[in-house]
């Protein structure tokens, strides 16, 4: 994908104050893009759409950005911003991590606003295989490294390579989230209680993690 999102020049006298009116401008056509996207669909909305919106011109608009696929990036660049993963306390187990990064995962992944995004992509996948690359790109994917990162001693300590340390976060995550993901994209259950996920995610992560020690036994 060769478009870029234009990045804004060095702080420093004038460039600091261009580059906080670049940043407010690009705030402003992100938010109206997300509106304009969500109420016609990607692949039938327009450029102008946006324009008119966000109350700019294609020419301020292409000065920010370099296309509509990035335009759609920046969308959820800036939700992805907003995890907030909590640094790891001294005192937390093996279990407490898991359980906290799962959890603010899941928080993210089960807000309104990111779950339509997500069904947006879903239905414009077949209109432009480009929604593929930029999934793959995106915070969420890479923010599953963490899970990797904090099993990566489990894994070793079975003898495991890093490959089977990324599966094993991928089974964490499905038994933690899965299905109140899925539930949450297709409609038929609402997002549980805050409390209600942490549960889940806890009884998740001991259920995992008793199953991780009883094969080290063996």
């Amino acid at each position: 994908m060769s478009g870029q999102i234009r990045k804004p020049g060095r702080k420093g006298g004038r460039k600091d104050e261009q580059q906080s009116v670049q940043e407010a401008r690009l705030a402003t056509l992100v938010a109206a893009a997300e509106s304009v996207f969500l109420k016609k669909g990607y692949h039938l909305a327009t450029m102008n759409d946006v324009a008119k919106a966000a109350g700019m011109s294609k020419k301020t608009i292409y000065a920010l950005v370099d296309s509509k696929i990035e335009l759609f990036f920046a969308i959820l660049a800036d939700h992805h911003e907003k995890i907030s993963f909590p640094a790891p306390q001294p005192q937390w187990s093996v279990a407490d991590t898991l359980t906290a990064y799962l959890t603010t995962l899941g928080r993210f992944l089960l807000d309104p606003a990111q779950t339509a995004l997500i069904r947006l992509m879903l239905a414009e996948y077949t209109h432009s295989p480009d929604f593929g690359r930029l999934f793959l790109r995106s915070k969420v994917v890479k923010s599953k490294t963490r899970l990797e990162n904090a099993l990566a001693g489990i894994a070793r300590a079975q003898g495991c390579s890093a490959v089977e340390a990324k599966e094993m976060s991928a089974m964490l995550f499905g038994m933690c989230l899965g299905e109140f993901h899925i539930g949450a994209l297709i409609g038929f259950r609402p997002p549980p209680s805050r409390a209600a996920l942490q549960a889940r995610v806890r009884k998740a992560v001991e259920i995992f993690l008793a199953g991780c020690c009883a094969a080290d036994k063996d």
